[in-house]
């Protein structure tokens, strides 16, 4: 008994040490089969600027519309300059994030792709290489291929120190052959058993609220859930504020989830969109807090930011039932 006892243990370390990293950013949400774009909406978006450069596929699949989303645990900015993202199943996809500073105590939604129209209204904080980290859904376990790695994103440091990761595999642990793992990345014979199998598509899944918010936690099955909340008529998810899977939305993810705030970076105007929400008045913040602009009457939608120099902003949105602030980035 004691002997199975402080072997389990022995292997719980060896897991758990395995994934904890330095943990100043964590990821608390990953929406990994959310629904395609149409062909239309795809083209469109072909045409921001924010997705110049894109050279990935021009046939609408759920790669487009992934995101996950992060969150800085410290009191201070992080600068997250020259970090990598590694896909978790592959570790030859590696996008080297170019420049992106995470305010103190702040999420971000981190995206491959930018479809205004069909991720939600989720303008992402930032715009990574195309399928460089990319997801695999439930589909690919529950195959039951043996070939297939836990996926999931890894992030690191300039340095190639570890700061956070998550890796999983919807419990299936189908690449575990004779008690062997198929892949590198894997500790060992355990599977990483989250999100639970079964889920539905369309759904996000994220740390628990309340759940310790540490690399260590990120790798505990236990702290994880689906989302239960709709952002987007039949999407789920909290992207961008903190985690909450009660059916009933806070009164911040209820503004929230009902605005669409793009481009992101933006340089000339910034588009406002809400679910038949009453705007009372926008304002725009330094990140010190110094008051630059308030308007009351918002035409067409769109708010003029040429005025501004490049640099990271608080958009503040007044509304009938409350209020949001959202970090806008104007090249």
């Amino acid at each position: 008994m004691k002997t199975t006892l402080l072997f389990t243990l022995l292997i719980l370390s060896v897991f758990l040490s395995y994934g904890q990293g330095t943990g100043e950013v964590i990821i608390t949400e990953i929406h990994n089969r959310p629904s395609k774009p149409s062909q239309e909406l795809l083209d469109a978006a072909l045409l921001l600027a924010e997705n110049s450069g894109f050279s990935g596929d021009t046939s609408p699949n759920e790669g487009h519309t992934e995101w996950f989303e992060i969150y800085n645990t410290t009191g201070a900015p992080v600068v997250m300059d020259n970090w990598t993202l590694t896909d978790g199943s592959s570790s030859s996809k590696i996008t080297t994030i170019g420049s992106f500073t995470l305010g103190a105590n702040e999420y971000a939604i981190f995206s491959g792709f930018h479809i205004p129209d069909a991720q939600g209204g989720i303008a992402p904080d930032y715009i990574y290489d195309y399928k460089e980290p990319s997801f695999n859904n439930e589909s690919t376990y529950s195959g039951g291929s043996t070939s297939n790695c836990p996926d999931g994103i890894i992030i690191k440091k300039g340095d190639g120190t570890l700061v956070d990761q998550v890796l999983y595999d919807y419990g299936y642990g189908s690449y575990i052959v004779g008690g062997v793992s198929n892949c590198s990345n894997n500790p060992g014979t355990t599977s990483y058993g989250f999100p639970g199998m079964s889920g539905s598509s369309k759904t996000s899944f994220m740390l628990k609220a309340g759940a310790p918010i540490t690399s260590a936690a990120n790798d505990m099955a236990s702290n994880w859930e689906y989302s239960t909340l709709t952002y987007d008529g039949d999407q789920k998810g909290t992207p961008g504020t903190a985690n909450n899977v009660d059916a009933t939305l806070s009164n911040e993810n209820f503004i929230f989830s009902n605005f669409k705030i793009y481009p992101n970076p933006a340089k000339d105007f910034i588009t406002i969109k809400s679910n038949d929400f009453k705007i009372n008045s926008v304002e725009m913040f330094s990140v010190l807090g110094e008051k630059l602009l308030s308007k009351t009457n918002i035409t067409n939608n769109l708010l003029r930011v040429s005025q501004f120099n490049a640099g990271i902003y608080l958009l503040k949105i007044n509304a009938k039932d409350g209020s949001l602030i959202k970090k806008i980035i104007i090249k």
